[in-house]
């Protein structure tokens, strides 16, 4: 019995009996390690600055980074800093601002700086850049990527069998790593309820909190009555709640962000990698790599499912959540076709990790996608200040 039939069958029976074949894992990569470490200090000295492109008390986003922060100087006894609403442009200005404080690791916060840390990290050997995002690693140089599409398909299964028009939106903000592919997985995870045939999924493009309502709105009247969001906020799940609609976002603790109508959140977990790497850099074991982490290193999660959702929900959730985590069901298996019908992926092929990242296109079962966002007119000014408080 395929995969997809039997999630079919949960939801209208709740049968319990399946058979599936595991397919390869994911590629991970690991690169350039030929240059000379950074520079020998002082075993256990070390102090960590981090780089975020927005203000640090901006988001859910943050606050998970935040919290890793926190964590490190918890349980390493490590001093750390910020610096924040960083542009691209200035991210070495920002590394320079660090330095002068005194940090020999960088974290860099935000999937954009990806290359201008690798740029950076190539130039410095004086310090570790650990770097979100990023695909290439260095001597000096390691990124993490978080498999966000994992969390995306769980919620694109528990959206189609709390909807009760059978018309699903998404709310996206498209600067988001890997927003793509997330919304793809997504809308696989719905046919795993509905057929591909029967699949109306429409997306809005917003960013602000002005352009998400609106977004919400333009939704909400074309009879959505389930929204996904791929945002760094949770403010879209806050506005879903005011209008009674159900939704599924960012966040770590869904009963602050939608009390009355949020089915489940999915957040990032990544304190204790990025704990582990930053010891490793302090007491000179550090080897430089490409992460990749998810639900099976517990690298992204989701939360508990409300008493908001249907019956059964958790038990069909959690079904699809454990093939996925144990690398029985591939969420990225061809036949893949556009959303104007053209055919992306061959059957029977399962996408490597590596290659979910390149796809850049709307899957089949997309029926409307409009952009919302305005382009910003002034950009911000980076004023590069260093600051040590927590939220």
């Amino acid at each position: 019995m395929n995969f997809k039939k039997y999630i079919r069958i949960i939801a209208l029976t709740l049968a319990m009996i399946i058979t599936l074949c595991a397919c390869s894992g994911d590629d991970t990569a690991s690169s350039d390690a030929n240059s000379s470490l950074p520079y020998e200090k002082t075993e256990g000295e070390a102090k960590v600055g981090y780089i975020y492109d927005r203000p640090v008390s901006a988001d859910s986003y943050t606050y998970m980074f935040e919290k890793s922060r926190k964590d490190l100087e918890t349980a390493l006894e490590v001093e750390t800093c910020y610096v924040d609403n960083v542009t691209v442009s200035a991210f070495e200005d920002a590394v320079k601002a660090l330095k002068n404080e005194g940090c020999n690791i960088i974290v860099s916060a935000y999937n954009g700086f990806a290359n201008a840390a690798y740029s950076t990290a190539k130039k410095d050997k004086e310090i570790y850049i650990l770097s979100y995002g990023g695909t290439a690693a260095l001597s000096n140089l390691t990124c993490f990527q978080p498999k966000m599409y994992e969390p995306a398909y769980i919620g694109g299964t528990v959206a189609a069998y709390n909807s009760k028009t059978h018309k699903i939106g998404i709310v996206c903000d498209d600067v988001m790593y890997q927003s793509y592919a997330v919304m793809a997985a997504f809308v696989f995870g719905v046919q795993e309820i509905y057929k591909a045939d029967e699949t109306d999924v429409k997306i809005a493009y917003a960013n602000t909190k002005e352009e998400t309502e609106a977004g919400v709105d333009l939704l909400v009247a074309e009879n959505c009555d389930v929204i996904f969001f791929y945002q760094p906020t949770d403010h879209g799940m806050y506005y879903c709640d005011s209008l009674g609609v159900k939704s599924i976002g960012f966040t770590m603790d869904v009963e602050y962000s939608a009390k009355n109508k949020g089915l489940m959140g999915y957040y990032l977990n990544w304190a204790t990698f990025l704990t582990d790497t930053v010891r490793t850099c302090m007491y000179n074991n550090y080897e430089s790599e490409v992460y990749v982490g998810g639900f099976k290193e517990a690298f992204v999660k989701v939360t508990d499912y409300t008493a908001n959702c249907k019956d059964e929900t958790d038990t069909i959730a959690d079904t699809l959540y454990e093939y996925v985590r144990n690398g029985s069901a591939k969420i990225f298996v061809g036949e893949i076709r556009d959303n104007e019908n053209r055919p992306r992926v061959g059957n029977n092929k399962v996408l490597s990790h590596k290659e979910i990242l390149e796809v850049n296109y709307l899957v089949y079962g997309v029926h409307g996608a409009q952009n919302l966002i305005k382009p910003i007119e002034t950009p911000p000014v980076p004023d590069l200040v260093v600051k040590y408080d927590f939220l």
